[in-house]
């Protein structure tokens, strides 16, 4: 008995080892075909992963180029100056020596190694010279790595180009606006390299090409930008203006020729960067064109109409007394003057407020807005600019001088660029326009009708009388062989926290000159004017014509306008 039962166990043992044995071959030879065929080509991804080296090739941000294809931003090659602080063996050495070639305080720089742990850069897109001198240094704990600087040429076109961050990303302006366009995508190169870092000559390489960035070709002239910026320096000392600024725009197209601004030293109202499309102002007499004209195009107002108008009118009764201390209800033309008989065409001519209040008394306000509205007045033009204003009408229309404030070009507040738009529709036959910073190979041009061709005239020649009459507001810009038609417009400025200035004016002129390509509008702004050298009065006539009548000179050539 007892040796049958070492028998049993020692069988027992052995087919316990045995079975252990065959599970142990098995596990062994399934983890093998399991490494062999199953997941041979993960265990091979991971192990080529250890060695595998991904270097980013870094895609060309695109340039962007004036009408004339002249280059206005574009790429240089620059450095990142990198620091690894745990490397750094002498940090008040090393900051003495970076400090005037980064034009940072050693201070500055001992401070920031001091007290950081971990890699930093210390300054990003500095000067190709200035990093290939650190990178000859040598010194161990600086890291002097590749990068691209984007760098605008023409200075007086840097406000609507923008910037880019140090990561060149578009973050205003025509660089952020137009970012995907122009960043592109990066490429990748990956390799097998060595514990070393050196590359394996029979590893394997990939490149995936980066696909660059597409330039960008504006409709700006940089020549006449420039030429726009510097007129507007002259005029700010001359008028004592808080900024001055230019636009103009080929009637047609809508595209954008100049969009130029320029500020004072001491500009405390209105420091705002690409004012004409982010901020608005009351354009005064220069709507009256689209006020009275609202009439005429309904057909209830002829332009040779006669009105009896005198100096001043009372809409709020004795509101014109001196002893009277109520609400404005009183309006007056610029200049005193006797009553006289005048046409509806003459009112326009001579910038009369009165006349314009008269014309417009028997209508309704929200007829008159229904018809700005139609001029793109209170939207915004959509052109490629972020922060664009629509602007406004009075959000109270039933006021007793509601409508005669509207009428002259108060109660709303429009853009420089609507004020563009909305004459390049009566300039160009009556079409709608899209405003654009772009010059493209086919315009979008927008054929909706706005006004007929035959109400489009009619409006043109109320203008061209403007500078052509002899009581014109804007008879200054009368030049032999051109064709220019206008409006001046003066507003009393509106200060924020202050109210209405009594001794300053937005002061302009919008109008257009016809060329050979078409019809050229332009408006000219002087923000807060208080002086003219022209005149004793303060008048869009007398500050704004004069640049408009300057520049226009340039889209005509001499032999031309003979």
């Amino acid at each position: 008995m007892i040796g049958n039962y070492k028998k049993a166990k020692l069988i027992s043992i052995f087919l316990t080892i045995l079975l252990f044995t065959l599970g142990s071959f098995y596990l062994f030879i399934q983890e093998v075909y399991e490494l062999q065929f199953s997941s041979s080509e993960y265990y091979r991804n991971q192990a080529f992963s250890y060695r595998e080296k991904i270097e980013t090739i870094e895609a060309r941000r695109g340039s962007i180029l004036d009408e004339n294809y002249i280059v206005l931003a574009d790429n240089i090659s620059s450095f990142n100056i990198g620091i690894y602080p745990k490397k750094i063996k002498n940090t008040k050495e090393i900051s003495e020596l970076l400090s005037p070639l980064l034009k940072i305080s050693s201070d500055e720089i001992f401070e920031k190694i001091d007290n950081n742990l971990n890699y930093f850069y210390l300054k990003r897109n500095v000067d190709f010279e200035v990093g290939e001198k650190i990178k000859k240094w040598n010194y161990e704990g600086i890291n002097v790595e590749s990068s691209n600087k984007r760098v605008i040429y023409a200075t007086s076109v840097g406000k609507i180009i923008g910037q880019v961050d140090p990561d060149g990303n578009g973050i205003e302006g025509l660089e952020l606006f137009f970012d995907n366009k122009l960043k592109g995508i990066d490429g990748e190169l990956r390799y097998e390299a060595a514990p070393n870092g050196d590359v394996i000559p029979q590893g394997e390489i990939k490149t995936i090409d980066p696909v660059h960035g597409e330039d960008l070709i504006l409709s700006i002239d940089s020549e006449l930008q420039y030429i726009a910026e510097k007129l507007c320096e002259e005029a700010i000392l001359d008028t004592g203006s808080f900024k001055c600024s230019v636009v103009f725009a080929n009637a047609n197209t809508g595209q954008i020729i100049i969009s130029a601004e320029k500020s004072s030293f001491d500009n405390d109202y209105f420091d705002i960067n690409l004012i004409s499309a982010r901020a608005s102002y009351e354009p005064g007499s220069a709507l009256k064109i689209f006020t009275v004209g609202s009439l005429i195009d309904k057909g209830s107002l002829n332009e040779n109409d006669i009105f009896l108008v005198e100096d001043q009118i009372e809409i709020i009764k004795n509101s014109c007394q001196k002893l009277y201390t109520g609400l404005n209800g009183c309006f007056k033309d610029f200049l005193k003057h006797e009553p006289y008989e005048i046409s509806v065409k003459e009112i326009i001519e001579r910038s009369s407020n009165v006349g314009t209040i008269k014309v417009t008394e028997n209508t309704q306000i929200n007829d008159i807005e229904r018809y700005l509205k139609k001029f793109g007045f209170g939207e915004k033009t959509g052109v490629e600019l972020t922060g664009e204003t629509k602007g406004s009408f009075m959000e109270y229309n039933a006021c007793l001088t509601c409508l005669s404030s509207l009428s002259i070009g108060y109660s709303i507040n429009v853009s420089q660029y609507q004020m563009v738009r909305a004459y390049s529709i009566i300039a160009n036959g009556g079409y709608d326009v899209k405003l654009s910073l772009i010059q493209k190979d086919k315009v979008e041009i927008n054929n909706i009708p706005v006004i007929s061709d035959d109400m489009s005239k009619r409006l043109k020649n109320l203008l061209i009388n403007v500078v052509e009459g002899e009581n014109g507001t804007g008879k200054s810009l009368r030049t032999e062989g051109y064709v220019i038609g206008g409006k001046t417009g003066t507003s009393r400025t509106h200060l924020e926290g202050v109210g209405y200035s009594d001794n300053r004016f937005n002061t302009s002129f919008t109008g257009f000159v016809e060329t050979r390509e078409g019809p050229v509008v332009g408006s000219i702004l002087l923000w807060g004017a208080n002086i003219s050298q022209n005149s004793e009065y303060v008048t869009g006539g007398s500050t704004a014509a004069p640049i408009f009548k300057n520049i226009i000179s340039y889209f005509i050539p001499e032999d031309q306008s003979r």
